[in-house]
């Protein structure tokens, strides 16, 4: 399954760890082939390709648009699961420091 039609059916937050990394890379990739390939077309300079070149690059653009918009939403997602983490790492820390601060006095 592609990683577009995968984020469409499946939200980022309903996604494994690995298949959120497995996402970013496949979108990766594929934003890097559409940017190579938008450069290709803008270094032909000849008249009878411009329309048909103006239409792969406008395609490749809304392309790329969803492909960055997925990586925001798969990246976002990793970052809110692993800080939520640190903070309730942080909060037993606290609460177990405060508890053996009790127990000395």
């Amino acid at each position: 399954m592609s990683s577009g039609v995968w984020g469409t059916l499946v939200k980022s937050e309903n996604r494994t760890d690995e298949q959120l990394f497995r996402g970013i890379a496949r979108n990766t990739n594929a934003m890097t082939a559409l940017i190579l390939r938008q450069l290709e077309l803008a270094a032909v300079n000849t008249i009878s390709d411009s329309l048909r070149q103006a239409k792969l690059r406008e395609s490749n653009a809304e392309r790329i648009e969803k492909l960055a918009r997925n990586y925001r939403e798969d990246t976002a997602e990793l970052r809110r699961r692993y800080s939520l983490e640190s903070e309730q790492s942080a909060d037993l820390t606290i609460s177990g420091s405060d508890a053996a601060t009790v127990t000395a006095a």
